[in-house]
């Protein structure tokens, strides 16, 4: 109170009395604060006990149940028994389906039935309800509990074996086995077929995935993402395959068209595909004895040393001569070695074989129409330059009584040209020449036989030769062997026959 205060009050003659009314209100307003308080307390005490019962009683609930959100083997078992927990499980086991998803969208399914699965208690759901603290429930409202048992349920093996046994995936008969890509000729080339995959399992790892799976219950097996079908070892885009298959196409690409004047011989695709092979490593092979043969029929249509040849004479007739050693000869082994080249190459296009022996020409009988031609018969020489007749001479050839003079019959070419040359017979045992003669024009195509002037000689042709022939030589006369020996020259073609 302060000092004014307390003036006042004893300037007024001491403290003044309130009224009636106000000390009345403040007496109940006293008593009902009092009430408020007790009924407070009583409330709160209700509530406390009210709680405590209900905690209580959650106890005693949850003696036989699980607590709330509480889940064994993935489903919710949250306020059930342990009896109804696992009548639930075996009537869930009891549904229990096994799909096996397979290449193609085809499925199969392994039920319970099929292999006799059912449940079969451990006790493993009343250990968990057993192991829950009971006095922590209300903590279960805001935190989830989870167990898991691996032993609930039994099956069959011998059912479940009987069962895979009828599952089509496993029966080769209704699979179809994986192909490689392989090389296969089609619509003109060598190409690589793609492979096959098929559908045919590892029947081993298909049938330990399948008990696995009925193990741990699961519901789904996918073959393909267990990676349980065989494959193909090579596949279209395998790198060797592709390799080979080009080499093959550039083998049989090869178009070879050899030329023999005015015939040919092609090499193409058609005779080729039976020329190229290859193994299991993509090694392209090439048949050389394919190769050697073709080349050995080239020469067997086109060579013609040694062989006879038809010749049209002067007259018009046709005569068959033998013998000489002019005409054409293949070299088979430098052409096959040519050939193989080319073909390992691809190469397109023209070609010629190569020869041990050349003629003038493919026409007329390989002479050409630069020629000189010999008939022993009429005693005569023609020499023709660019198919026109230039000379034409008779002649005296070797004795056709002698053995060892006559002059034979063939086709040769003219060795060398020689002006003077001095002519010697074979040596004697003294070692002398049988004769020694020099002429003008020498003109070699036979070994030791050629074409010469005879100026001993004072007439040419008739039956002269009959009797008193040459040494096999051509004797002609002067004029005459001067003019075939201006216009010939080595490698010019001689046929010499008998009409």
């Amino acid at each position: 109170m302060s000092r004014r205060d307390d003036r006042e009050r004893r300037l007024s003659g001491g403290e003044r009395r309130r009224p009636r009314k106000e000390r009345e209100q403040k007496k109940k307003r006293s008593t009902v604060g009092k009430a408020f308080r007790i009924l407070l307390r009583v409330l709160l005490a209700l509530a406390a006990a009210g709680l405590i019962g209900f905690y209580a009683a959650g106890v005693v609930y949850f003696q036989d149940r699980f607590l709330f959100h509480t889940r064994i083997n993935g489903f919710d078992v949250s306020l059930q028994t342990v009896e109804e927990v696992e009548q639930r499980i075996a009537s869930q086991i009891a549904e229990y389906q096994l799909t096996i998803e397979e290449r193609g969208g085809q499925t199969e399914v392994i039920t319970a039935a099929d292999i006799n699965y059912h449940y079969v208690s451990k006790g493993e759901t009343q250990t968990f309800q057993r192991g829950q603290n009971l006095f922590l429930w209300p903590l279960s409202y805001w935190k989830d509990a989870s167990f898991t048992f691996e032993s609930s349920a039994q099956y069959d093996e011998a059912m479940l074996n009987s069962r895979m046994e009828s599952l089509t995936v496993l029966d080769d008969a209704q699979t179809v086995a994986p192909e490689d890509a392989y090389i296969g000729y089609l619509d003109g080339s060598y190409q690589v077929i793609a492979e096959v995959e098929g559908n045919r399992p590892k029947k081993d790892l298909v049938t330990r995935l399948i008990h696995d799976s009925v193990d741990f219950g699961s519901n789904r097996l996918s073959l393909e993402e267990k990676s349980c079908y065989l494959s193909p070892e090579k596949r279209q885009n395998d790198a060797q395959l592709n390799a080979t298959c080009k080499t093959l196409n550039k083998y049989i690409g090869s178009d070879i068209t050899y030329l023999f004047g005015e015939k040919s011989e092609q090499l193409n695709k058609e005779t080729l595909l039976n020329w190229v092979s290859y193994d299991v490593d993509g090694n392209v092979k090439l048949d050389e004895d394919q190769v050697y043969e073709f080349v050995y029929q080239l020469a067997s249509t086109y060579d013609s040393v040694n062989r006879p040849r038809e010749f049209t004479t002067h007259s018009g007739a046709v005569v068959s001569v033998e013998g000489g050693s002019y005409g054409w000869e293949i070299d088979q082994v430098e052409t096959a070695a040519d050939l193989k080249s080319m073909i390992y190459n691809g190469y397109q296009g023209t070609a010629y074989a190569i020869f041990t022996q050349t003629a003038e020409s493919w026409y007329n009988s390989d002479l050409g129409n630069s020629f000189i031609e010999i008939d022993l018969a009429s005693q005569h020489v023609w020499m023709y330059i660019d198919g026109e007749e230039v000379v034409s001479t008779d002649c005296v050839s070797g004795t056709a009584t002698d053995p060892k003079r006559y002059t034979p019959s063939g086709t040769y070419t003219i060795y060398y040209k020689e002006s003077p040359s001095v002519l010697k017979g074979e040596m004697k045992s003294d070692g002398t020449p049988e004769y020694e003669t020099k002429v003008e024009y020498w003109m070699p195509f036979n070994e030791g036989i050629g074409l010469h002037d005879a100026s001993w000689r004072g007439a040419f042709g008739g039956s002269i030769y009959q009797t008193d022939g040459s040494h096999g030589c051509i004797n002609l006369p002067a004029s005459a062997a001067k003019e075939i020996y201006d216009r010939t020259y080595a490698g010019m073609p001689v046929i010499v026959y008998n009409s």
